[in-house]
């Protein structure tokens, strides 16, 4: 067990965000010392160090031939000199080579840093594991030559993606800034992009994208939140990342908080405005209708889920009505081709679609959370959502997880599950308001072949904590999901450092 301190050069106390947007990482989990078994960040940004309340850390856990293991486990944060009360570090996560030594590295999103401006830490892999000597990064829009100046309440930081840009074979990072205000426009959000390196991260050629950017659809709007949820998928299969936008509050004709997502396409110069997209509901040929308050785009991931060579895009609409549950979530999933995404053969899943488990009711929000990983070796990736508010049982707001199968037509009914902590075999018990799927992973943490799937539950209650927070560990096979050998992990397990305490909500994000 390893608890490590950051000492970083930050100043001044932090404003406490609002409500946090439902965010799910476009890569699995990361392999921080490179030993072929990917391991697990966990984020707890409402951890508290010392004196400061909600300071946050980060728990990591890495993988083995054995499961994830205890052994040599980590925990971050800024340290007692510089962590700040309402920083919330951890708030998100992303891993990324972003030096391209076969090591994954960790982004760490503060976005309550300085009074809410924001901040993005990176802790670089290693044989080792993650280390911090001198090269911990420090990221904010007042860094030397990072494009825009730090605002209060901007809150970069607040939403993470990683992907190769501009094909160099090294990582890039997708910053969100969700507050940025574009102009006289409060709140219209935007997106940094700090490029990799074969010294790691470098503010040379780093970009600022937002909805008044030359070339990009749309315009900016109050309130839109441009950059909410970040995704990164090779969507056209040209060896370059593309960069998918989440504008969950932007209004769609006279649909207020419809949502959208925007598009932005890579190439050997990095992302570029030619050939941008913007998708919404109400665009040619998609399933459904915008209509006020849906928030298409308050999730992402993206995934090859027909094996086609292209990633493809899942869209959370969380708060989609299904026919009267108002509120009851569904997934917009779009396919990649040559072209990039496109209409042809979009789907629309909710849980009333034909054969899918459970049942739409009001308030489930399926698609608050987001992703994609081939968990039964198929070559082709499946997609997990999650259902935040789904009763287990009479539990009222326990929270599940629907899981959908890829095949060569794309995703399909056939074989789907559903997960909770009620279902036979899974370790825990589902509890009032635990929200087991607020935040979901995926990675091969065994070195099994197959990828896992991880679950956070941030209100679980641990011992007598309540809201202490915890994630289940679901293992792939070669037919789908199973509950053998699955995990249930917090900060009372044995050999993990620190110990859970009341409203910590260890699992709030996940890479």
């Amino acid at each position: 067990m390893t608890t490590r301190l950051l000492a970083l050069p930050v100043a001044l106390c932090a404003l406490a965000l609002g409500p946090a947007m439902a965010e799910a990482g476009s890569r699995v989990a990361g392999d921080f010392d490179g030993d072929g078994h990917d391991d697990l960040a966990v984020g707890v940004p409402s951890e508290s160090s010392v004196s400061a309340f909600g300071a946050g850390a980060v728990n990591v856990i890495y993988g083995s031939p054995n499961r994830l293991t205890a052994d040599g486990n980590q925990l971050w944060h800024q340290g007692s000199a510089e962590a700040e009360a309402s920083d919330r570090f951890g708030r998100s996560l992303a891993t990324g080579d972003f030096n391209g030594d076969g090591h994954d590295d960790l982004a760490v999103g503060v976005p309550g840093e300085d009074v809410g401006a924001g901040a993005v830490n990176v802790i670089y892999g290693s044989a080792d594991g993650l280390f911090a000597l001198d090269a911990i990064q420090l990221w904010q829009q007042g860094s030397d030559g990072i494009l825009d100046a730090a605002e209060t309440t901007d809150a970069f930081g607040n939403s993470l993606a990683a992907g190769d840009f501009d094909g160099d074979g090294r990582d890039d990072l997708a910053v969100g800034v969700p507050r940025e205000a574009v102009g006289s426009v409060g709140d219209a959000g935007a997106v940094n992009v700090i490029y990799g390196s074969a010294g790691g991260l470098t503010a040379e050629g780093n970009q600022l994208w937002h909805q008044e950017s030359t070339g990009i659809a749309d315009s900016a709007g109050f309130g839109d939140a441009f950059g909410g949820s970040l995704a990164a998928g090779d969507f056209n299969g040209s060896g370059h990342d593309d960069l998918a936008v989440g504008v969950p509050y932007e209004g769609v004709g006279s649909a207020g908080d419809a949502g959208a997502v925007n598009v932005l396409y890579g190439a050997a110069v990095g992302l570029r405005a030619n050939g941008n997209q913007l998708w919404h509901q109400d665009k040619t040929g998609i399933s459904d209708v915008a209509e006020a308050g849906d928030r298409f785009g308050g999730a992402l991931t993206a995934g090859n889920l027909n094996g086609s060579g292209h990633d493809d895009l899942a869209v959370g609409v969380p708060e989609e009505d299904v026919g009267s549950a108002g509120d009851a979530g569904a997934v917009n999933v779009l396919y990649g081709a040559g072209v990039g995404l496109r209409a042809n053969g979009n789907q629309l899943w909710h849980q009333n679609s034909p054969e899918i488990a459970d049942a739409a009711n009001a308030s489930d929000l399926f698609g608050f959370s987001l992703t994609a990983g081939d968990f039964n070796g198929s070559g082709r990736d499946d997609l997990a959502v999650g259902v935040r508010y789904e009763d287990a049982g009479s539990v009222v707001d326990a929270g599940a997880v629907n899981v959908l199968y890829g095949a060569l037509v794309g995703l399909r009914a056939n074989g789907n599950q559903l997960w909770h902590q009620d279902s036979t075999g899974i370790v825990g018990a589902a509890g009032f308001g635990d929200d087991f799927g607020w935040a979901l992973s995926a990675g091969d943490f065994n070195g099994g072949g197959y990828d896992d799937l991880a679950v956070a539950v941030p209100n679980e209650e641990v011992g007598s904590a309540r809201d202490a927070g915890a994630v289940n560990v679901v293992f792939g096979s070669s037919t789908r999901l199973t509950a053998q050998g699955n995990q249930l992990w917090n900060q009372d397990s044995t050999g993990i450092a620190d110990a859970a305490e009341q409203f910590d909500r260890f699992g709030t994000s996940l890479p």
